[in-house]
């Protein structure tokens, strides 16, 4: 087929008055050619070669991928991993392939972006970013790494921190984080569809929030919103964000550690919110942010130390699971449902509103958090159960108190339960540290028994000399300036005790 161009050339030298021999002279081509050209319309476009391509096998596969929004590198895996039909053609002819399909679906209007501006105070938009390959030269170093990255839509003030994880914790913990550092509480904040923010959708594709999440915005009184199902645009202000920060703070820069990362970070957000006008708004975002924090919601008292809600049931050992870890309650709350609150050091668990246990965060997996005194019903009838839960409890104070009492219960196994119920006695009425610091003194003199612990915190304290810089706390607890001090006062107190055991003898012999 001859091109739009000849043609016309052939239609106006005809117009002209020359004959087909002239014009096929002319133009190069058969006479033939020039009649049969003339008889067509001057706008006839060729036709197209249809070939059969390799990839018209997955058209239809294709097509529903595209609808599912796809990647293409996940297109092309799954093409060349089909039992049926496996493709092995290369990955540029897989790419125009659905390139072409692709831009042959035209937009339909409820698919244009619409742009659109948020009020003082009203909307505050999150999301996270992840990094793989994260250049950090300390060694040892794991190479992810996620940022929490939040922004206001009015001011364009922005909002990054970095984490090993994604968690719940993590996420609420860090959306408190941006509200200490905005100063205050907008009216929305949305989300995407997160799994720490929305478990899933109802009959009527209404959010189905996470419990923790839905509690933290009724109790810093904002409104959670989720973007629609495959609708990430909808927060489309954090997503630019996101490739802000990959493109802008990460790019070209190395980081010696996490807190060298932290500082980094640190340094940038004042930069791009204090010294740079926005390109949208042309002003500065910190400009922006002092109009808007009059808009904003107070942060509450909690912000600070804020428990995020948990609900725990108690199981038939008198222990609730919580991050891998059990922790004690008392006995009477067995099979009930408890509100836990779960700070950034301790765990308080509430049943009716009350205050039923508190306990530290273990920062290991799988550990027992125990109070004998939540069991002290059981006791009554187990009483050998007392014993086994002081001592459990005594060698759960450090890695050394668990030595001694090993060393305790090998040597005086006769005496083991007298002797555990005077330690954890004493441990009550003694400030842990000065407790575990007596247990590591009598053990440095291998002295094992709780009348030398008692010994060496009956010493009056009075106030310690100056440490060196090497020297650790444990050296000079509560007034124990000298170890000679220590290991007289103990030999005084067995030469008291021998001697007030043989008066005794001679007193019953003369009996």
């Amino acid at each position: 087929m001859l091109h739009f161009m000849d043609r016309a050339t052939i239609y106006y030298l005809k117009q002209k008055g020359w004959s087909n021999v002239q014009i096929a002279e002319f133009t190069g081509h058969h006479r033939d050619t020039i009649a049969k050209v003339l008889k067509e319309p001057v706008d006839q476009r060729p036709k197209q070669r249809e070939r059969a391509s390799v990839l018209d096998v997955f058209q239809a596969q294709i097509s529903a991928w595209l609808d599912e929004h796809l990647p293409v590198i996940c297109m092309l895996e799954k093409a060349r991993s089909d039992p049926d039909h496996p493709y092995q053609g290369s990955e540029t002819a897989f790419y125009d392939y659905v390139r072409k399909r692709r831009r042959a679906r035209q937009p339909s209007p409820r698919e244009v972006a619409l742009r659109f501006e948020g009020m003082p105070g009203e909307f505050l938009q999150v999301d996270w970013g992840e990094v793989r390959d994260l250049p950090l030269t300390h060694a040892g170093e794991a190479r992810t790494r996620y940022f929490f990255a939040a922004r206001l839509k009015y001011s364009r003030f922005m909002f990054v921190q970095f984490h090993r994880n994604m968690r719940e914790e993590t996420f609420l913990r860090s959306l408190i984080d941006c509200f200490l550092a905005i100063g205050g509480v907008p009216w929305v904040v949305v989300t995407d569809n997160m799994k720490t923010a929305v478990l899933g959708r109802d009959a009527t594709s209404q959010p189905i929030w996470n419990p923790a999440y839905q509690k933290l915005a009724a109790e810093f009184k904002f409104l959670p919103e989720a973007c629609a199902p495959a609708a990430g645009n909808q927060k489309g202000s954090v997503e630019n964000l996101v490739k802000f920060v990959k493109g802008n703070f990460l790019s070209g820069r190395s980081f010696h550690d996490d807190q060298d990362l932290a500082e980094q970070v640190r340094e940038w957000l004042t930069q791009v919110n204090t010294e740079r006008p926005n390109d949208a708004t042309r002003a500065f975002p910190a400009t922006l942010l002092l109009e808007e924090q009059s808009r904003f919601t107070p942060l509450p008292a909690s912000a600070q130390d804020y428990g995020f809600f948990d609900c725990v049931v108690v199981n038939r050992e008198s222990l609730i699971a919580l991050e891998s870890n059990h922790s004690s309650v008392p006995t009477h709350l067995v099979g009930r449902a408890l509100t836990a609150r779960v700070h950034r050091t301790h765990i308080d668990l509430f049943a009716d509103g009350e205050r039923v246990a508190s306990h530290p965060r273990n920062p290991g997996q799988h550990q027992r958090v125990l109070d004998p005194a939540h069991f002290e019903e059981a006791f009554k009838s187990k009483p050998r159960g007392r014993i086994m839960l002081y001592r459990d409890w005594l060698c759960g104070l450090s890695p050394e108190a668990n030595s001694y009492l090993q060393a305790l219960c090998h040597k005086r196994r006769a005496e083991m339960n007298q002797q555990i119920s005077l330690l954890y006695a004493t441990a009550q009425q003694t400030p842990r540290a000065d407790f575990v610091t007596a247990l590591e003194l009598a053990a440095e003199q291998q002295m094992y028994g709780a009348e030398y612990v008692q010994a060496i915190l009956a010493r009056p304290k009075r106030a310690a000399p100056s440490v060196s810089a090497g020297e650790t706390e444990r050296g000079h607890w509560a007034g124990v300036s000298r170890r000679e001090d220590v290991e007289r006062d103990l030999a005084l107190y067995e030469q008291y005790v021998a001697n007030r055991d043989g008066l005794r003898s001679t007193q019953e012999a003369r009996r």
